[in-house]
């Protein structure tokens, strides 16, 4: 009885110290190093295929970096047309516009402007 007993504690001792090892340290760090790679992957293949959503520039404030526009739909943000105020990701991208001006653009999912031109 006592020999089974060990041999128990001995199975269940293994079989913990194997998980704890397998969930260790070494594999985190390849992990995390493979899923920053497919993330900068994902973030490039988004600005790549990001969708223009057509605006009308309602105010602008250069200081802040922040423009108001009326936009259609933003199918990246699933977002309905609406009139709100963004804020653009450097506040060069703001210069030359007007208010009034019709505009192409596009966000990211903070809402930061990532692109924005007059339209022709």
């Amino acid at each position: 009885m006592k020999t089974q007993l060990i041999k128990i504690a001995s199975i269940f001792a293994l079989s913990i110290s194997t998980s704890v090892f397998a969930g260790g340290d070494h594999g985190v760090h390849s992990s995390k190093a493979g899923e920053q790679k497919s993330m900068e992957g994902m973030q490039m293949k988004q600005s790549e295929t990001m969708e223009m959503t057509q605006g009308e520039v309602k105010k602008i404030d250069p200081k802040t970096g922040k423009v108001t526009l009326k936009h259609g739909e933003i199918k990246n943000l699933q977002m309905p047309p609406m009139t709100m105020v963004f804020s653009a990701k450097e506040a060069a991208q703001l210069e030359g516009l007007n208010k009034g001006d019709n505009v192409l653009f596009a966000v990211d999912q903070n809402m930061n402007i990532t692109h924005i031109e007059k339209k022709q």
